[in-house]
């Protein structure tokens, strides 16, 4: 029974922060005042409490009492896929082409390369109706005896596979710029004079095996990609936001 009530004070002091009754800053009831509200034990007080510190609602103070938590309202989060995020169908893929090179310096230092290690440099371009949309080089460490499988790269999210089965210890980072483009890749997007592109910077790591797998840059006009992101109020660790 128990159990129930301190959820039940839980959700109690829950509503009443999320409806503004008690707002940032404010100081919650003393304990003895909880106890006295909620007809409930010192120890199920504070095992909800605890719950409400644990999920971010509240903070305590030793010697002062426990205080509403200030939201985090300048933290966002988006889903984002380089391939089906753009605001057209990509329909087509070209292979350019396909080198085992030795990196220069800052994809040997990106990629943490042993001594000597090359790299396979991939060079792509991505189509909707006969019009190159995106551009994309992507550098991957070469493994002796374990060549690129050129008609694999062809694909636009040829990665999938892999990500699928390794999804739990896959782990991504991104950067994102507003960019004049390299005349290379200017070129290749038919972009006029000083028109900008967006430079997607993309690492992904095993974590697992503690190794990089990939390192790409994907140019896309900011004619095709829009980003948005919202507040994360179902965030798993359920703080709230």
């Amino acid at each position: 029974m128990s159990d129930v009530l301190y959820l039940a004070i839980v959700a109690s002091l829950k509503e009443k922060i999320l409806k503004s009754q008690l707002k940032p800053g404010d100081m919650l009831n003393s304990e003895a005042a909880l106890m006295q509200e909620y007809s409930a034990s010192r120890m199920t007080i504070r095992k909800s409490l605890s719950l409400l510190s644990n999920e971010g609602y509240i903070y305590s103070v030793p010697g002062k009492g426990n205080f509403v938590c200030k939201p985090e309202v300048d933290i966002f989060q988006f889903k984002f896929n380089k391939y089906d995020g753009l605001n057209i169908q990509i329909d087509q893929v070209k292979l350019l082409s396909v080198k085992v090179i030795f990196p220069d310096k800052q994809i040997d230092r990106i990629l943490n390369l042993e001594q000597n290690q090359k790299v396979v440099e991939v060079k792509r371009l991505l189509f909707c109706d006969d019009k190159v949309i995106a551009m994309e080089i992507i550098y991957l460490p070469y493994v002796h005896h374990q060549p690129v499988i050129e008609d694999m790269l062809k694909f636009a999210n040829y990665l999938k596979p892999l990500e699928e089965k390794l999804a739990f210890v896959l782990d991504k980072s991104l950067s994102i710029t507003a960019n004049t483009p390299s005349e290379e890749v200017g070129k290749m997007l038919g972009l006029s004079d000083c028109e900008p592109v967006f430079e997607i910077a993309e690492l992904i790591r095993d974590e697992a095996a503690d190794k990089i797998i990939q390192y790409a840059w994907f140019y896309v006009s900011t004619r095709y990609l829009t980003l948005k992101a919202e507040t994360p109020k179902d965030s798993e660790d359920k703080r709230i936001f």
